[in-house]
């Protein structure tokens, strides 16, 4: 989510600003990183990202997953003006972005809708993959054949030159059609393989879902958890690897798979990321395949929940910042985990 604090920390040591059109109900509907533009998005998907750095249009993307949904609402007045959920104060959207300016509330704010889609059916027509000698034979048999008829029913002789003229002209023409012919054949080949991937694809898809299911987890879960583990992976760390990146999405899952270990879950994939990252005036993007492995919490600590979390601590009652592990009223310390927390991540061979 692109209103993220360590995100936005990142954002603003770069002097960098993101600019997210999404599509949703039929129109589109723009976010900015620095909240000069929020509109509210139901359940759309990312059609281009424009990336900004010192005020300048430096780098977009536009090739994103079309199976993501996303939803960024937050209670509104009519005007469009934000309207705080626990003491009803209204103001512009950047006044909220760290937590309700007139009561203090935190809004712990997590993914509102974030589903994977377009892998659960395979949904294509194949035609059947037949020989190509047979087809050959047949179209240029058909074509000199038709070649010498009409060059010696259209000419003023029939010598064995015209004939040898119309089968050389029908040769050509078969030729060519059977280019045609094989070519689309080849384009009905490569689509039979990628439907019989597409399958086993959702044959893993299936299994993986009933996994979770029996783990107390679910299919949104995992896409949020990811999404938000990956985001302190990149942001919350200054390494050689992470310190330039600006952005990043998750372009495809691959390969799901959930096992238990010595009593505990823990769940393995191999993500398809694109990184946008930025330096001085210079904004660029590299995509690599990272496998991830999460770990289930076995912790009954404070949870978050889809959407605007309104959470009070259990010594004294007052508003919490999940993030902060400790009441920033009586100091209570407090035991909070994601659901899947990101154990590894490490680069397939072949990556970058």
């Amino acid at each position: 989510m692109i209103s993220d604090k360590v995100h936005e920390q990142r954002l603003h040591k770069k002097d960098a600003l993101i600019e997210t059109d999404y599509y949703d109900r039929g129109a589109v509907r723009i976010r900015r990183s620095d909240h000069t533009k929020t509109d509210d998005v139901n359940s759309g998907v990312i059609l281009a990202k424009k990336y900004y750095m010192h005020g300048k249009l430096m780098h977009q993307e536009t090739e994103f997953n079309p199976g993501m949904l996303y939803s960024f609402i937050f209670p509104a007045t009519e005007d469009g003006r934000v309207q705080c959920p626990n003491c009803g104060g209204i103001g512009e959207d950047a006044l909220f972005s760290d937590g309700c300016p007139y009561c203090g509330a935190f809004y712990n704010m997590d993914y509102q809708k974030e589903l994977p889609g377009g892998r659960d059916h395979s949904d294509y027509v194949v035609q059947e993959r037949k020989g190509l000698l047979l087809p050959l034979v047949l179209i240029m048999a058909v074509c000199i054949v038709a070649g010498m008829i009409i060059t010696v029913t259209t000419g003023r002789t029939s010598t064995v030159f015209d004939y040898g003229k119309g089968a050389l002209i029908g040769g050509i023409a078969g030729g060519v059609i059977y280019l045609i012919y094989s070519g689309m054949k080849y384009r009905a080949s490569l689509t039979s393989k990628e439907v019989k991937k597409k399958h086993e694809q959702d044959i893993v898809m299936e299994r993986f879902l009933r996994d979770l299911q029996a783990n107390g987890l679910s299919m949104g879960m995992f896409v949020n958890n990811l999404n938000l583990g990956l985001r302190d992976y990149y942001f919350g760390s200054d390494t050689d690897e992470t310190r330039n990146i600006i952005d990043f999405d998750v372009l495809d899952y691959r390969g799901q798979n959930l096992t238990a270990q010595d009593g505990k879950v823990y769940v393995t994939t191999d993500v398809s990321i694109r990184l946008v990252s930025g330096e001085k005036d210079k904004v660029w993007s590299d995509e690599t395949v990272k496998r991830i492995r999460l770990r289930k919490s076995g912790h009954a600590g404070l949870h978050q929940k889809a959407g605007l979390n309104l959470v009070k601590c259990p010594f004294c009652g007052a508003s919490i910042d999940l993030q902060a592990k400790r009441c920033s009223y009586c100091g209570t310390a407090f035991l909070y985990e994601r659901p899947l927390n990101i154990e590894s991540v490490s680069t397939l061979p072949g990556s970058s």
